[in-house]
């Protein structure tokens, strides 16, 4: 008999209580399941203690997902002491920079991306048994990915592993039938939450006066009181708002960035005779049970990371948040007692939220992902996804990972150094510069760099200088031996043991935080506008410092952390970049340095040529060339084109018309049909136009380029007959004229005049049958009549009213009753008649 059960007789009930029969019975059998539990349930604490002794477990361990490390160690501490034991016995956890589990751990609670590593360390999962995901409806990257490499470590090596998904909030169905699992349901919460929705009366009230507004009308219910709000910000300003509360009701924060003590003190439960205000993002909207909390106050809004694909930079995006997280917030009012919800907005921008969380997934920097995926040996389409990684950030990905020598290019899998980079366990950029760093003899310096960029608290940053920061973080010795000291001992330690080619490079200790910068981010390095404030980002973007910035003077920067605002860029964490830094730079990574030759004409027709020496964007030297070569002339037209654009060539019909028809084979038959698109066009570096330019000397001998010729030589000769065959460029219609097709029309086109069609029953069309013509039919003068893409339905339909209205406007030309048994013609009557002779 199960221990655990035995116990749970003698503890407070909970709802989740009534389903542990029918959960232990169901994983009897191997597979996955879902579990549905209502928030207060008590599926976070109870279930792996209930599975603990299970015959089918068998001495393993269990492993629980949770997407937040507060709750990751709030949940393994409640379980141990539910078993009478310290935490790191039978209930352990590893969270980032933090383990606590023995040779005795049964259940180990683990977060972020530690599961991942666990599975790329030993993809059989050895010794565990079942693998829970808790609160998955957040759709945390992590546990997408750790999700699909576990389902198929079951499907492929451990068909008797166990998988368990959990939430409040779950898309039952679409999990349920994705993932082809049953489904038990929790019903009900520990006790009624009474929902009040107070949208904001004043369009001219901020949302923080507006919600210290509530809070304080809200105090008239008992109990402790967490208020959810989007950001750091948000809560600073709504405490500083309530600094006049009647004495015996805290007020505190509970967010991300505090310390591991600061967020202990939060939770604990408010002193005797006190009252309590929990000021909290939506790191309080799962797992955790906050004592005497009876009241919810939600903003509605959570602040979200963004990856731009364009930019390649991240942006904190405040967003309404889904009906599900809102199920889950007023739920943290209903634990322990009856309680209430205060919602900031109306019942009917409520019915209009999205029912779930948008799965981070669709809006990440896959980078770390993909390189997660070359590390574990499976394309990402061999996997299960719930929701797939979008194939542009993909590809995005891989394209950074080969510029960083993480992936081959040839193969797009994993290169030694991308191994190494991998075995880190930190973002590819940065574990590309470490070992870097390392093989230029400073690793264990770089690796503190790393790890206070990482770390550090974004709202205790004193200065935007990396180096002032590091200085006073190392003063505050705390918050150094709790976040930044864990994980660069970490990263020194997986460091010692990889042996890198030394660089022959030689530079100074001083340069080498700048370098770290630029070879973890060459598209982030900066430098000052010539006679304009701000700076020009390498990747082409303008950028500037705060108002307040201790980096305002400088010329070069390496930067590390920026921000957007609209169109606005800002620094938010930087380096200075000597000379002798870019220097080095230049010898380490010589692909990031380009040369380009620019030609421009003056009025007279003159050519000016200049060679360009390059950082990305950014012009390090420029030189005149009085005379060209071919090689600079061609490299010359290829830079102009990609920046002009496809559209300064001369396009005549027959080529555009080419070019559609390439492309709509392209479109029906894939590859070897060639992509000629813009960006594909102009993306093969123009291999395909280059011959054309050998004697063109000036702007205007662009003029004479035949493109569709260059377009014909994309292709085969037995393409070039297939595409003639299959796609022709004129149609012979009843009348015998050849009539053209346009096929930059989507459908193609077949304007003809309606005369020359009768007698055709059919529908026309192209591809073997596979694209319908769209028929215009014109009036005698070329006018069209009608559009159809139905000819047939045109005769019997549609014809007699077009007849009728057109005999009378031309009279000369035929308009028999029946048209497909009259003769098609291109003539008149009178010439009809004059070709067939006197009757």
């Amino acid at each position: 008999m199960n221990t655990f059960a035995l116990r749970v007789n003698t503890l407070k009930p909970l709802p989740i209580d009534d389903v542990l029969p029918e959960l232990r019975q169901t994983l009897q059998q191997p597979g996955t399941l879902l579990l549905s539990a209502a928030p207060g349930a008590g599926k976070t604490t109870r279930v792996p203690l209930a599975l603990l002794d299970e015959e089918w477990l068998a001495g393993q361990r269990i492993v629980m997902l949770e997407p937040r490390r507060i709750a990751a160690r709030h949940a393994a501490q409640f379980m141990a002491q539910q078993l009478g034991e310290p935490v790191g016995q039978r209930v352990g956890y590893r969270i980032r920079l933090e383990t606590r589990v023995s040779a005795q751990t049964r259940i180990e609670v683990v977060t972020e991306g530690v599961l991942t590593r666990l599975l790329q360390d030993d993809p059989e999962l050895s010794g565990i048994g079942l693998v829970i995901f808790d609160e998955f409806h957040e759709r945390n990257l992590h546990a997408d990915l750790a999700l699909a490499l576990t389902h198929q470590c079951q499907q492929l090596l451990r068909p008797d592993l166990r998988l368990l998904i959990m939430s409040a909030t779950l898309d039952e169905q679409g999990l349920s039938s994705a993932l082809e699992a049953p489904l038990l349901i929790s019903q009900g919460r520990s006790f009624p939450v009474d929902i009040h929705y107070l949208p904001n009366p004043n369009a001219n009230q901020s949302i923080t006066e507006h919600t210290a507004r509530v809070i304080r009308q809200a105090l008239q219910h008992p109990g402790d009181m967490l208020v959810f709000l989007p950001g750091v910000r948000e809560i600073r300003q709504v405490q500083q708002t309530l600094e006049d509360l009647p004495p015996g009701i805290q007020c505190l924060p509970l967010h991300g960035q505090l310390s591991d003590a600061e967020q202990k003190a939060a939770l604990m439960p408010a002193a005797s005779g006190q009252r309590k205000i929990l000021l909290a993002t939506n790191i309080a909207e799962s797992s955790l049970t906050v004592d005497g909390v009876r009241i919810v106050v939600d903003s509605g809004l959570e602040r979200r990371s963004v990856f731009h694909l364009a930019s390649g930079l991240h942006s904190l995006q405040t967003r309404q948040i889904s009906r599900a997280s809102a199920t889950q917030r007023s739920g943290r009012a209903g634990r322990q007692a009856d309680g209430v919800c205060y919602r900031l907005w109306s019942a009917q921008q409520h019915e209009r939220l999205d029912a779930q969380i948008r799965a981070e997934i669709l809006d990440a920097d896959l980078s770390s992902l993909r390189m997660a995926l070359g590390q574990w040996g499976a394309d990402a389409d061999e996997l299960f996804w719930l929701t797939p990684p979008p194939d542009t950030a993909l590809r995005q990905a891989e394209t950074l990972l080969q510029q960083l020598g993480i992936l081959h290019p040839e193969t797009a899998s994993l290169s030694d150094h991308g191994n190494a980079c991998a075995r880190l366990g930190i973002e590819p950029r940065w574990a590309h510069a470490l070992l870097s760093a390392h093989a230029l003899g400073y690793g264990e310096y770089a690796c503190t760099l790393v790890a206070l960029v990482q770390e550090w608290p974004g709202t205790r940053r004193s200065s935007d200088d990396l180096l002032r920061l590091l200085s006073h973080a190392r003063q505050q010795r705390g918050l150094w031996q709790q976040r930044i000291q864990p994980l660069a001992q970490n990263l020194w330690r997986t460091l010692q043991g990889m042996t890198p080619e030394p660089h022959t490079t030689d530079i100074s200790k001083d340069d080498l935080p700048a370098l770290l910068l630029a070879l973890a981010y060459p598209d982030r390095i900066a430098k000052r506008r010539d006679q304009r404030e701000g700076f020009l980002l390498s990747q082409g973007r303008g950028a500037e410092c705060s108002p307040e910035s201790d980096l305002a003077q400088t010329t070069w920067l390496a930067c590390a952390d920026l921000s957007t605002h609209g169109q606005r860029t800002i620094i938010r964490l930087a380096t200075e970049l000597s000379s002798s830094a870019l220097a080095a730079l230049k010898q380490i990574a010589p692909q990031l340095f380009t040369e380009v030759t620019e030609i421009g004409w003056q009025d007279s027709g003159q050519f000016i040529a200049q060679r360009h020496q390059q950082l990305g964007q950014i012009r390090l030297r420029s030189q005149r060339l009085p005379e060209l070569n071919a090689e600079q002339w061609q490299a010359a037209w290829q830079h102009f084109i990609q920046q002009r654009g496809l559209d300064c060539l001369p396009w005549s019909t027959e080529a555009l018309n080419l070019r559609a028809r390439i492309a709509l084979m392209h479109q029906h038959a894939g590859a070897p049909w060639p992509d000629v698109s813009d960006s594909a066009l102009l993306e093969k570096g123009l291999d395909w136009l280059l011959p054309y330019l050998h004697n063109a000397r000036h702007q205007r001998d662009l003029d004479k380029i035949d493109t569709g010729s260059a377009l014909r030589n994309l292709l085969s000769w037995e393409q070039q007959q297939q595409l003639d065959k299959q796609l022709p460029t004129h149609l012979s219609v009843p009348s015998g004229s050849r009539i053209a097709i346009d096929y930059t029309q989507q459908p193609p086109v077949l304007a003809v005049k309606l005369q020359e069609m009768f007698g055709y029953e059919g529908q026309p069309s192209v591809l073997n049958g596979q694209v319908p013509l769209l028929i215009h039919l014109l009036s005698p003068a070329r006018r069209p009549l009608q559009v159809t893409a139905d000819l047939p339905h045109f005769w019997r339909n549609t014809y007699a009213d077009v007849r009728k209205e057109m005999r009378g406007r031309y009279p000369k030309h035929p308009w028999p009753e029946d048209p497909l048994s009259a003769e098609a013609t291109r003539l008149t009557k009178a010439a009809l008649q004059r070709r067939k002779g006197p009757v």
